[in-house]
């Protein structure tokens, strides 16, 4: 509601999250759930049941999370069960704009080193999880992982904290070794002026956009 969209969140995953017929399993939910975005198109906890000792196993909600505790609980839940979806609406979300909704307490949600504070310690304990799972989920972890330290950067550069800006795309290419990354490491060592610039030209071209 408040919104122009007016599709479900499974309509809108298109091709890329199929949900065949009225009642299914997700078999790829915990992969998924690594992505960001990936939660609301497996399991909407808006309308999430689930046994109680099953949740108890998993641990519950971790409140040290400043903010994504239900993609970190989901994430946690799946390594130990498999997931149901019902494939119609069963519940209204509003969408009003974020800067009539992120307001007071709220308002903090929207800065980008909370953001990136929040996701670290997401992808850390997701980290401490893969061991046991899939090697495709760890790979997937770290990739992300290394998109919040090259986000870090920047953020640093951004703030000319220069030092500060090496050391985490220093951790990003360890990570996550990419070939914008590995550039983005060269210019942020050689010549972290022009590293900044860079960035500066990307944000203005995708605002969304943190790495």
């Amino acid at each position: 509601m408040n919104y122009p969209e007016t599709r479900t969140f499974f309509q809108l995953a298109g091709q890329s999250y199929p949900h065949q017929g009225e009642m299914g399993v997700s078999t790829e939910a915990l992969k998924l759930l690594v992505r960001p975005g990936g939660a609301g198109m497996v399991i909407c906890l808006s309308s999430f049941i689930g046994r109680a000792d099953v949740i108890r196993k998993s641990g519950g909600f971790d409140l040290k999370l400043p903010y994504s505790q239900d993609s970190e609980f989901l994430f946690r839940l799946a390594t130990v069960t498999d997931f149901c979806y019902v494939n119609r609406p069963l519940v209204r979300f509003d969408r009003s704009p974020v800067e009539s909704r992120h307001v007071g307490v709220s308002a903090v949600w929207t800065k980008g080193d909370f953001y990136l504070r929040d996701c670290q310690l997401r992808y850390e304990r997701m980290m401490g999880l893969s061991e046991g799972l899939p090697p495709e989920i760890g790979r997937l972890v770290r990739e992300q992982l290394g998109s919040v330290h090259n986000g870090w950067a920047n953020w640093y550069l951004g703030n000319g904290q220069y030092g500060k800006a090496r050391a985490a795309i220093s951790r990003a290419v360890q990570m996550n070794p990419t070939l914008n990354i590995a550039v983005k490491w060269l210019l942020t060592w050689g010549c972290p002026p022009l590293a900044r610039r860079a960035v500066r030209y990307r944000q203005e071209r995708s605002p969304e956009s943190i790495a």
